[in-house]
């Protein structure tokens, strides 16, 4: 009896957790939607950071190399990963517009591999949700190409508020479950 009590407490504050996650996520994702130019700037700039980070910790990781032309590498490795974090820091227009050509190519081709994918499963069902996103993907690729560079001001904020929105929606979404599911037991 003791240890179920112990487990619904666990549940429950792992469920609280989970709650807040997603309303937090729902707060950024309104936030992007409201400003996607200032929010894209703040993801390429967040990007950038971890670039240089990145750089950083394999300078450190250099010194494990078991030779001078493994180390050589590896420090210029790194010390290219910190010129490009510092550089997308300091262009994050550019960097975006870079995000954004990268992101309308991602949507092509992977709307291209859901339609052949579709077919594959039209005959045990399902393949016409797939189909229509594939569909969806290609359109929302060759809009971007469309409207590129302007689109790349406007699109990563767009797209990560939506995104962050539906994870948020599921997030709270499967808190709430937990957290009714844990009261049932």
């Amino acid at each position: 009896m003791k240890i179920e009590t112990t487990m619904q407490k666990g549940v429950k504050k792992t469920s609280k957790v989970i709650i807040i996650i997603g309303v937090l996520a729902l707060i950024l994702g309104i936030i992007a939607l409201i400003y996607p130019t200032g929010f894209g700037e703040i993801t390429a700039k967040v990007i950038g950071m971890f670039f240089v980070l990145g750089g950083i910790l394999r300078s450190i990781f250099a010194i494990a190399s078991t030779s001078m032309g493994s180390l050589l590498m590896r420090y210029l490795y790194a010390f290219l990963m910190i010129i490009v974090g510092v550089w997308i820091i300091a262009n994050p227009d550019m960097s975006l517009q870079v995000i954004t050509i990268g992101m309308a190519i991602y949507f092509i081709i992977d709307g291209i591999t859901e339609i052949i994918y579709s077919f594959s499963l039209m005959p045990i069902g399902g393949g016409m949700f797939l189909l229509l996103s594939g569909i969806i993907g290609i359109i929302l690729g060759i809009l971007i190409f469309s409207k590129w560079p302007e689109s790349s001001t406007y699109f990563l904020g767009i797209y990560l508020g939506i995104k962050l929105l539906i994870d948020g929606l599921m997030f709270a979404a499967t808190g709430y479950a937990i957290s009714k599911f844990s009261k049932a037991v």
